[in-house]
């Protein structure tokens, strides 16, 4: 475990990550509370990478589709194919949790926006919280507030936003 000022200078005291690729330990267990808590059928996760987020998931208690983009990372249980979701997988996906690299993830929030199935929650990481303008995270959560859908940035380090399509 590493204190989270090391890779996010403006984080509080307290927040700890794994690494400077990972999401941070709350978020993930947030994520996976998140889960317990909506109890959805399926569930979409996107840079599944060593799967720091994916081990707070009851992968039993759902149908579970992961994706990793960049294939050095890509392992069970991401999809050894596939490096992101089609539009009919992210149709049916009543949990969505976005962390893939960010050309796909900007891609990914869209098509959530637009294929996104009715009620369904998607949850981001590293949509800024005190990052610059111009920089990766800032052009994370515009293009989550471009989604149109009603949704919350959550205060973690490296920021998150939770959406809910309508």
């Amino acid at each position: 475990m590493q204190d989270e000022k090391q890779f996010t200078p403006h984080a509080e005291l307290g927040w700890l990550s794994w690494d400077e690729w990972s999401p941070e330990q709350d978020f993930c267990r947030f994520v996976g509370l998140l889960q317990r808590m909506l109890q959805p059928v399926q569930v979409l996760e996107t840079g599944v990478g060593i799967g720091r987020v994916t081990g707070h998931l009851d992968l039993s208690a759902c149908t579970y589709l992961g994706f990793e983009s960049d294939p050095e990372w890509r392992q069970p249980p991401a999809d050894p194919e596939q490096a992101t979701p089609t539009p009919e997988q992210m149709a049916v996906a009543q949990l969505v949790i976005l962390d893939s690299d960010p050309v796909f993830r900007l891609a990914e929030i869209k098509l959530w926006a637009d294929v996104g199935a009715r009620g369904s929650v998607c949850v981001v990481h590293d949509a800024g919280n005190g990052h610059a303008e111009g920089t990766v995270h800032d052009a994370i959560g515009t293009a989550c507030v471009a989604t149109g859908q009603p949704g919350i940035f959550l205060r973690n380090p490296r920021g998150g936003w939770l959406g809910v399509h309508t």
